[in-house]
């Protein structure tokens, strides 16, 4: 979703066209309490897939209920409307901190994720408030506010000074 809107293309593009067999397609990070949708570009593929999530358990028994969201996020390219959100918000997470002395943004953004390293006991910091370990990889969401990323990145900032 947020490659699609960073490089502005059709889905076709970069999924079957350029090769992709299988696609993984998810939800929540696009607002959807759950799901996850497997997209099959070679039939071949999907041919013991049902049977493979049914033995492993990952098949839900009101599987309506998972599916039924889709309906609204993907009637009138809302995803993609959420996924346009998301990305620069990530462009102004990436502004917020690479500023901030000891933090390095590894990569300029190119969709909803920054990946940035922090001073170790910065990061450790973080960690002991919000859930994660090793490196640092800053997502923004279809809701990411931009008071939430002006927080955060003040927040890296008074931890960077004091350490």
């Amino acid at each position: 979703m947020n490659a699609v809107a960073s490089l502005n293309v059709h889905p076709s593009k970069i999924t079957w066209r350029a090769g992709v067999d299988v696609l993984c397609f998810g939800g929540t990070k696009n607002g959807l309490p759950v799901g996850e949708a497997v997209i099959f570009f070679d039939k071949a593929l999907a041919v013991d897939f049902a049977y493979r999530l049914k033995q492993a358990g990952q098949l839900a028994w009101k599987m309506r209920f998972i599916s039924a969201p889709w309906l609204g996020l993907l009637n009138n390219d809302v995803w993609l409307r959420n996924a346009r959100y998301a990305n620069p918000m990530a462009q102004l997470m990436a502004k917020r901190v690479e500023g901030i002395e000891g933090v390095k943004v590894m990569f300029k953004p190119q969709g909803n994720a920054v990946f940035a390293v922090l001073p170790p006991a910065v990061a450790q910091a973080l960690r002991n408030q919000f859930i994660g370990s090793g490196g640092c990889r800053l997502i923004c969401a279809w809701d990411t506010l931009p008071e939430t990323v002006e927080q955060f990145a003040s927040e890296v900032r008074a931890l960077c000074a004091a350490h």
